[in-house]
């Protein structure tokens, strides 16, 4: 792309311009529904290992017990640390695991 641009003193300069954004690598998909009540439903907990989930899911796990009945939450650990030397091959089998143990719904936390 080129653009022109008129300087003081009637002079033009025209300079080639780059546009830094690339084509996007990933199209866009459809959300799923979200759920409307969490009650009687299987809530996977998803964790990277790398900030305080330990702490954060037990309290997490309480208080949605508490706010909606018959809640099940499957603990991080069924998975494993979605961050590490097998990242890929556990994060690629997700969707599988997810099904086979009927989720309904995930928290996933990251650490920073």
């Amino acid at each position: 792309m080129q653009t022109t641009i008129r300087q003081d003193g009637g002079m033009e300069t025209t300079i080639d311009v780059v546009w830094p954004s690339s084509p996007r690598g990933v199209s866009t998909q459809r959300l799923a529904d979200r759920l409307g009540d969490l009650s009687g439903k299987r809530v996977a907990f998803l964790w990277d290992h790398l900030f305080r989930g330990d702490e954060v899911f037990p309290a997490l796990a309480d208080h949605l017990r508490e706010r909606f009945e018959g809640i099940e939450i499957i603990d991080h650990v069924e998975f494993g640390n979605t961050h590490g030397g097998d990242e890929k091959e556990m994060i690629a089998g997700l969707p599988d695991g997810l099904a086979q143990r009927h989720i309904d719904a995930v928290v996933s936390a990251m650490g920073c």
